[in-house]
């Protein structure tokens, strides 16, 4: 299991240029499936527990920060809470345009790869 976010300090050692940061729940219901991905750094957050503003605060930070490459995001799909992560690590990457940006969902035991235009159709619902 990785790290929570919100009390991992910006400047950690620990944080390298690949960050997966994932739904905390993902590691209560199918731990599993964090073996599948490879990011050393791993960082953990409830989104039904903190606001999505100081998640995504916190990452802008760990991203300048950091100088972090890469983010992937995970969470269990058809959570209303846990979608948000997905918007915030879009909006980081207009923030941050080199930063790259992967979305994956957890659905019925199997790990999806989401596109990020996805992503922007189910927070842009006039859109679809």
């Amino acid at each position: 299991m990785g790290n929570e976010l919100l009390k991992t300090n910006v400047r950690s050692k620990k944080i390298s240029e690949d960050v997966l940061l994932y739904g905390t729940c993902i590691s209560e219901e199918h731990p599993e499936m964090l073996k599948k991905f490879k990011q050393k750094t791993r960082l953990h957050v409830c989104l039904e527990e903190e606001h999505v503003n100081k998640v995504a605060w916190k990452m802008a930070n760990i991203v300048r920060a950091n100088k972090i490459k890469k983010i992937t995001a995970a969470t269990i799909d058809g959570s209303p809470h846990c979608v948000q992560l997905h918007y915030a690590l879009e909006d980081l990457r207009e923030l941050f345009p080199a930063l790259v940006v992967e979305h994956y969902v957890i659905e019925k035991g199997k790990r999806i790869n989401i596109q990020p235009d996805a992503v922007r159709k189910s927070r842009h619902l006039s859109e679809i």
